[in-house]
């Protein structure tokens, strides 16, 4: 099939992608809630990761509404209300997927200033990336929105204003994407290589730096949008040409969401596996209690008048993942059993009861 037939529509396997990815996305945050709520650890970096999952959506939203109009043919093919309705939406995703990504950067940034606080210079090194995406994607966005003078020529040809040279909005997407890709790259590797330094066991040495490498997948998907970068100086036919770049720009976005929540979820998953290779029924605290050694009858407080009878009671509060978040300044999850004693003394004498 030749890229300029009439037949050509990239939007149905846009779509896949998009909600494919959006539902992967949906499901791994819905896991991370759940357990920082379990381990009671909710905390501003997934309120901010949340917000950044809302906004991907909505950027998800606007991409369906413009191949609903025609986005993914070549724009000669589609009626001028289309091709208008196509674009308006596009740029609308443009804006919201940029903001997303950078939010869901700056929502791992501040989960990993929460386990490294103790390492001064490495904050200040995620701070500066914190502040960074922040900016550089909100410039970005106001890029796309202010270069043209009359603000709707940016979805309809025939609006005649004055615009910037587009090489502007191409030269700084580039910087824009190439921090991006350094910020992926830094956040993958850095805390790689501090959470190896720690005197932990080697299986979960092994599990930190795999789920810190995920950012390496993120990071490719900003380098392809680097590639396909050029693409958003062409005037002619945005409705196609630009394909490629939003194809990655989806996958980016929900890329450096997921990818952002795996160390979160790693407690849950261990407690799950566990638990299904154990075979045991499902713990809860405070659920278990047991009495140990058995009460003697009033028979045997008789045998011992003379001295108080210690009674002890045994309660098996149970054992859950408990997430450790700064010890020594490190995180560390493990696995916390944990079992309360109560000693009580009667004496037969007055008919009371000391408790020890």
């Amino acid at each position: 099939m030749s890229f300029h037939s009439i037949s050509y529509n990239a939007g149905p396997g846009i779509l896949a992608l998009n909600w494919t990815a959006a539902a992967i996305a949906i499901l791994v945050m819905i896991l991370r809630v759940i357990a920082k709520l379990r381990i009671r650890h909710y905390a501003v970096n997934d309120t901010a990761m949340l917000c950044a999952l809302v906004l991907a959506l909505a950027a998800s939203v606007m991409i369906t509404l413009a191949i609903a109009h025609g986005y993914g043919r070549h724009s000669q093919y589609l009626s001028k209300a289309n091709q208008v309705l196509a674009l308006k939406y596009y740029t609308a995703f443009q804006c919201l997927s940029i903001v997303a990504t950078g939010a869901g950067r700056a929502a791992f940034t501040l989960y990993l200033l929460n386990i490294l606080r103790q390492e001064r210079y490495l904050g200040w090194i995620l701070w500066l990336i914190f502040m960074l995406q922040i900016i550089i994607n909100i410039v970005s966005v106001a890029t796309i929105l202010a270069q043209c003078q009359d603000i709707n020529s940016l979805w309809d040809a025939h609006v005649g204003t004055a615009c910037w040279n587009p090489n502007v909005e191409r030269i700084y997407g580039y910087v824009q994407c190439s921090i991006n890709t350094a910020s992926d790259l830094f956040l993958a590797v850095f805390p790689t290589y501090t959470f190896w330094s720690l005197s932990l066991k080697l299986r979960v040495k092994i599990s930190l730096v795999v789920l810190m490498g995920f950012g390496l997948v993120a990071m490719v998907a900003s380098v392809m949008r680097i590639v396909n970068l050029g693409s958003v100086a062409e005037r002619g036919d945005q409705t196609a040409a630009t394909v490629k770049l939003t194809r990655w720009a989806l996958a980016e976005c929900y890329l450096v969401i997921v990818t952002a929540s795996m160390p979160c979820i790693r407690s849950l998953i261990i407690a799950s596996v566990r638990n299904i290779s154990s075979g045991n029924r499902s713990r809860v605290v405070g659920s278990q209690y047991k009495i140990s050694p058995p009460i003697p009858s009033r028979a045997a407080y008789s045998t011992w008048a003379d001295a108080p009878l210690r009674l002890s009671r045994e309660y098996n509060l149970g054992s859950y993942p408990m997430e450790l978040e700064r010890v020594g300044g490190r995180a560390i999850t493990k696995q916390v059993d944990i079992t309360v004693f109560r000693n009580r003394s009667r004496s037969t004498r007055n008919g009371d009861y000391r408790r020890c």
